[in-house]
C-alpha cells in the first residue's frame, strides 16, 4: 500500500524533558519532576531533578522554513564569517542580530547555542538549543548530542535534561511522520500533518530532489537527487532513515543516469542502486553504515516496487497486488480485473490504466489509480485523470485530471492526497465539497505519471533546477559530528 500515512514506526526510546532562560517567545519553562527510580518509585523531594517541556516539532507551514530568504540572513551570513575566523564573541553578536531581525531563523538559533557554549555561557544555551532541534529535529536533534562544542552543556544538569528530551523526541518525530502525508516542496522532501498542520523537513538538498521511493518495511525514504561532483553533473541517492531520525546526504554516483533504486528483504538486505542499460544493471548495496558494496554481475532487480531515475524525471513501478491485466511494456491496459471480486474495471475508450499507479485503499474496498485519457501530445491537453473503483460491484469515479501528470496516495479508507497541476490537494469520498489544498505542496513521494506519448521537453540550461556540490565522504573533525553529514551549523 503506497500511503503517506502508512510508514508506521516501531521504535523504542526513552527520556525526560525541561528549559531555562530563553530568546523572547521560545516556548519553553524551567521545570522540576521528580525522576522514577529503578525499582518504579518516585524519589523524594530532594532527589528532584530538572526536565524540559516537550514542544511542538516542525513548523506550521512550508513559508516558515524560508529564513534564508528573510531579514535576518545578513547578519547571519556575518555569523558564518566570525564562526571561519573562530570569534565566538562576533559570531553571537552576530546571531543575536540575526535573531533580533528573524526570531525564526533556524542555522542562527541553533549556531547561537553553539557560540553560548564556547564562550562557556552554558546557563543560556538551552533556549536557542530548543527552538532549532524542535523546528528541524532531524537536523539537530541528534546533533545536539554529537557535536563536541555542546560537551560543555551536556554535562550540566540542564544538559542532562536536555538529552533526555532528546530521547523522547527521538520517538515523537517518527510518530509524527507516520500520522503525515509525504510532499515534495521546493525540491525537498516535506511530512505535512494536516490536522493541526504541521511541516516536517525530511531532506536537505538545495532544492533538488527528482523522486523518492518509499520503504515502510524499513522505515526509510530512498531519495534521488541532481548533484554536482568535482564539476561534474550527476545524480545521487541519499536516505531519510526514520528509525534513526537521520537525514544521509546523497552519495554521488557518477553517471547522469538511468538509474534504478530498490530494496531487498532477501540478503543481501538492504537498499539496492543500479545504474546501466535495463538489461545490463550494475547492482550495488548500500549497507547500514551507509557504503556502497557492488553485487555480483548479472544480479537481478529484487523483487517489489522501484524507481526508476535520469537527470529529468523519476517513474515507479509498482503494479499492486490482487490487481490482473493484459499489460503493455509501459505497464498500460484498457481495463483491469481485481481479483477479490473477479470484476473488471475500465476508464472511457480510449483511455489507459497505469498499473503502476493502482493502489488499495487502508481496508481494501477500493482501488485508486491514475488513467491516460488519450494519446493526444498537444501543448496543455488534460488527459490524465484520478479514479477509485469499488472493488465489489466494479464502479468507476473520477476525482481529478491534469496536464501535467497526476500521483496520488491514500491517507485513510476515505480520504487520498492527490497531486496534480495546482500542487496537493486532500480529495474525500464521504462529500461533495472542494478538495482541501495543502498549500506550498507541489507533489507527492510517488512520482507523478504523466502520458507516455508526451514528448521530452527540450533541455534549458538557463533554467536547471539547483543541484548539491557533493564532496567525497570523509571522518569528521572538530566541531561537526560524524555520520548523516546534514548536521554543520549552515
Amino acid at each position: 500500500m503506497r500511503s503517506g500515512v502508512a510508514l508506521v514506526l516501531a521504535l523504542a526510546a526513552v527520556g525526560g524533558l525541561s528549559a531555562v532562560g530563553g530568546l523572547p517567545g521560545c516556548g519553553h519553562r524551567a521545570t522540576t519532576a521528580p525522576p522514577e527510580k529503578k525499582d518504579g518509585g518516585l524519589s523524594g523531594p530532594g532527589d528532584a531533578a530538572v526536565e524540559v517541556d516537550a514542544a511542538a516539532l516542525g513548523l506550521p507551514d512550508l513559508a516558515s522554513y524560508g529564513w534564508r530568504k528573510r531579514g535576518g540572513e545578513p547578519a547571519f551570513v556575518l555569523a558564518i564569517q566570525a564562526e571561519e575566523r573562530g570569534d565566538w564573541a562576533a559570531v553571537a553578536a552576530a546571531c543575536e542580530q540575526a535573531l533580533a531581525a528573524d526570531p525564526g531563523h533556524l542555522d542562527a538559533s541553533w549556531l547561537y547555542a553553539v557560540a553560548l557554549a564556547k564562550l562557556g555561557k552554558l546557563d543560556q544555551v538551552l533556549a536557542p538549543l530548543a527552538r532549532a532541534a524542535a523546528g528541524d529535529f532531524s537536523k539537530w536533534g541528534q546533533a545536539s548530542l554529537e557535536l563536541p562544542g555542546l560537551g560543555g552543556f551536556l554535562a550540566t544538569p540542564v544538559g542532562a535534561a536536555w538529552r533526555r528530551r532528546v530521547e523522547l523526541d527521538r520517538r515523537r518525530f517518527p510518530e509524527a511522520i507516520a500520522r503525515s502525508v509525504i510532499v515534495t516542496a521546493d525540491g525537498e522532501l516535506y511530512g505535512v500533518e494536516l490536522e493541526p498542520r504541521r511541516w516536517y523537513r525530511l531532506t536537505r538538498s538545495a532544492g533538488a530532489v527528482i523522486g523518492a521511493l518509499a520503504i515502510p518495511a524499513a522505515h526509510r525514504i530512498a531519495y534521488v537527487a541532481r548533484t554536482r561532483h568535482r564539476g561534474a553533473r550527476e545524480l545521487g541517492v541519499g536516505v531519510v532513515d526514520l528509525a534513526q531520525v537521520k537525514t544521509w546526504r546523497p552519495i554521488p554516483l557518477h553517471t547522469a543516469g538511468p538509474i534504478s533504486v530498490a530494496y531487498s528483504a532477501r540478503p543481501p538486505l538492504g537498499l539496492w542502486i543500479g545504474t546501466g542499460a535495463a538489461r545490463a544493471t550494475l547492482w550495488r548495496q548500500l549497507d547500514d553504515d551507509y557504503h556502497l558494496h557492488p553485487l555480483p554481475a548479472r544480479t537481478a532487480r529484487p523483487a517489489g516496487p522501484w524507481l526508476e531515475a535520469t537527470a529529468r524525471a523519476a517513474h515507479l513501478h509498482a503494479l499492486p497486488p490482487d490487481v490482473t491485466a493484459d499489460w503493455d511494456d509501459q505497464s498500460l491496459a484498457s481495463a483491469i480485473r481485481i481479483g477479490t471480486s473477479n470484476r473488471v474495471v475500465s476508464v472511457p475508450s480510449p483511455g489507459l490504466i497505469d498499473g503502476n499507479t493502482a493502489a488499495w485503499s487502508p481496508d481494501r474496498v477500493r482501488v485508486a489509480f491514475v488513467a491516460q485519457l488519450d494519446d493526444h501530445c498537444a501543448a496543455g491537453a488534460v488527459n490524465t485523470a484520478a479514479f477509485v473503483a469499488d472493488a465489489a460491484t466494479g464502479s468507476t469515479r473520477e476525482l481529478a485530471r491534469a496536464a501535467g501528470g497526476i500521483a496520488l496516495v491514500w491517507l485513510t479508507e476515505r480520504t487520498l492526497a492527490i497531486a496534480g497541476d495546482r500542487g496537493v490537494a486532500v480529495h474525500s469520498l464521504d462529500d461533495g465539497g472542494a478538495p482541501i489544498p495543502i498549500d506550498g505542496a507541489s507533489g507527492l513521494v510517488v512520482p507523478r505519471e504523466r502520458p507516455r506519448c508526451t514528448a521530452p521537453e527540450p533541455r534549458d540550461e538557463a533554467a536547471e533546477e539547483p543541484e548539491i556540490e557533493i564532496a567525497p565522504i570523509e571522518p569528521a573533525t572538530g566541531d561537526e559530528p560524524p555520520d548523516a553529514g546534514v548536521i554543520d551549523a549552515r
